[in-house]
C-alpha cells in the first residue's frame, strides 16, 4: 500500500508502504529539491533573527532612555530644590514622587512633574532631534561650489530676455 503525502509545491509524493517496495520518481525529485527548501528555510530563519535583533535593540534603547530620564528628572528636581544635583542619583525623583504621594511633600507636586517632563524631553527628545538633524538634509545651498549659469528657461522666467 502506497501513501500519498502532500508536498508544499503542490506535487504528491508517493512513499512505499509497510510491505516495502521501490521509491517512486517523485521522492527522488523531492530529495533533489530539499536543497532549495533549506536555503529558503535559512532565509526565513535569518529574517526572524534580524527582526528579533531589531526588537532587542529597540527595547535596550528604550530601557537606556528610561534610565537616563530618571537620572535627568532627579537632577532637575534636586537643582530646583537648591540641593547639589550631582548627588541626586538614579532614584531621587522616584523617592520624591513617592513621598509626595504619601503626603510628605504636599507643595512640591509641580516641581516633581516638571522635573519628570524635562527629564523625558532631554532623554528622548535630544537624541531624536540629533538623529533628525543628521538624517534630514538642510535646504540651504552650499556656500562654495554650487554656483552655475542660468538656463535659458530660467532667464526667460525672470523676465530678462
Amino acid at each position: 500500500m502506497k501513501v500519498s503525502i502532500p508536498n508544499p509545491a503542490g506535487q504528491s509524493v508517493v512513499q512505499p508502504g509497510a510491505q516495502g517496495g521501490a521509491a517512486s520518481a517523485t521522492t527522488a525529485m523531492m530529495a533533489a529539491g530539499q536543497s532549495e527548501g533549506l536555503s529558503a528555510g535559512r532565509h526565513e530563519l535569518w529574517h526572524h533573527a534580524r527582526r528579533g535583533a531589531i526588537t532587542l535593540v529597540v527595547l535596550v534603547a528604550f530601557a537606556a532612555g528610561l534610565a537616563a530620564a530618571m537620572w535627568f528628572a532627579s537632577f532637575f528636581l534636586y537643582a530646583s530644590l537648591r540641593v547639589n544635583p550631582l548627588r541626586a542619583g538614579m532614584w531621587g525623583w522616584f523617592d520624591a514622587a513617592r513621598a509626595w504621594y504619601a503626603g510628605g511633600l504636599p507643595k512640591e507636586g509641580r516641581r516633581i512633574a516638571g522635573s519628570a517632563l524635562f527629564g523625558m524631553l532631554l532623554a528622548y527628545g535630544a537624541p531624536g532631534a540629533a538623529v533628525c538633524a543628521w538624517w534630514v538634509p538642510s535646504g540651504r545651498r552650499h556656500l562654495y561650489g554650487s554656483a552655475r549659469f542660468a538656463s535659458e528657461a530660467e532667464i526667460r522666467a525672470a523676465g530678462l530676455l
